[in-house]
């Protein structure tokens, strides 16, 4: 264990990056070790007006965090690992994949929507919930969640969104927009559940790759990688490193609508894969495969080419082509 000095976490100042770095702490505290939080506020954050595939991508949420560990005034970053791009720069490394938080996406009702809209009770909602509900107007910044809203038709409107968790809900509550979609793992670590929403099904609302996993990078060469890893989860860090796998063979990043799940069914002993490729107006490429054995004892390279056979087979070359996306490491799909 390494007591030498404090652990310095970099991380973004917003409501939710302030609750995740202040959860590692506590791991970290829990372990002996001294810690102290250096906030850093990123070009992803001082830009609100654009989407984030026109600025840049996920990357600008890490950029400076890394920047941070490179000029020595921090030891590591926490982050979503849905923010992160599919490859880490060169120096870096994820020391460790935390436990997994709720993967699916929630959308969350204006209250003042919901007299109007058919809302089933159940926890889940599937496409023909969504469709069955009525015309609604629906706020979402996230490529792959616009595409897959796009699929269900014209009664589904979308409009853009920026900002922290709690300005799109003060956004939601103000305004005239009837839902927003947030990851479900914002409302569980934020202790939002207390607000109208309901998860969508990832039998056809498919999460990004890693969606609800934290995790913690640091330099190569960090004297804490030992004490990191311990806090690491196995199904986690093996199920989120596939999804990651996959998105960077095709040659993707945020500018992909883009999805990817794998989760155990531990009763079975099996693994239950989904993954979706979407172009921009909602036609897709979708592939589901069970693997026999739980997630850490599967061999992730051949367990990724499985899934991206799999969507060469369901025409996710066709896709790529409309996104105009080149992926050299599967040449024969461009």
């Amino acid at each position: 264990m390494n007591q030498t000095r404090k652990v310095r976490i970099a991380t973004r100042g917003s409501q939710l990056a302030l609750w995740q770095a202040n959860h590692v702490s506590s791991l970290l505290q829990a372990r002996g070790l001294n810690t102290e939080l250096n906030i850093i506020k990123t070009t992803g954050d001082r830009v609100q007006d654009r989407f984030l595939h026109e600025i840049g991508g996920k990357g600008l949420f890490v950029r400076e965090l890394e920047e941070a560990m490179k000029g020595g005034t921090a030891d590591i970053a926490v982050h979503s690992l849905k923010d992160l791009p599919a490859r880490i720069p060169a120096g870096f490394q994820l020391a460790a994949i935390l436990p997994r938080h709720i993967p699916q996406d929630a959308l969350i009702f204006n209250p003042k929507s919901l007299a109007r809209l058919k809302v089933p009770e159940q926890k889940f909602l599937s496409k023909a919930d969504l469709k069955n509900m009525g015309p609604m107007t629906i706020a979402t910044a996230s490529l792959r969640r616009q595409s897959l809203l796009k699929g269900l038709g014209p009664q589904i409107n979308l409009v853009p969104v920026r900002g922290n968790v709690d300005t799109r809900i003060r956004k939601l509550n103000e305004g005239d927009w009837d839902g927003l979609i947030l990851a479900g793992a914002s409302l569980e670590r934020l202790s939002l559940d207390h607000l109208p929403h309901r998860l969508l099904a990832d039998e056809w609302y498919v999460p990004c790759a890693a969606q609800g996993a934290l995790t913690i990078e640091t330099p190569a060469d960090s004297p804490f990688t030992k004490d990191l890893a311990a806090l690491s989860d196995a199904t986690t860090y093996a199920c989120a490193t596939m999804e990651r796998m996959i998105l960077e063979k095709l040659g993707g990043d945020c500018t992909m609508p883009f999805g990817a799940f794998f989760f155990p069914d531990v009763k079975k002993g099996e693994t239950i894969a989904r993954a979706l490729v979407l172009d921009y107006e909602g036609q897709e490429a979708r592939y589901v495969h069970t693997f026999k054995g739980l997630p850490d004892t599967l061999d992730y390279e051949a367990s990724a080419k499985t899934m991206l056979d799999g969507l060469k087979k369901v025409g996710v070359t066709d896709i790529l082509h409309a996104l105009k996306i080149k992926a050299p490491i599967l040449g024969d799909l461009a």
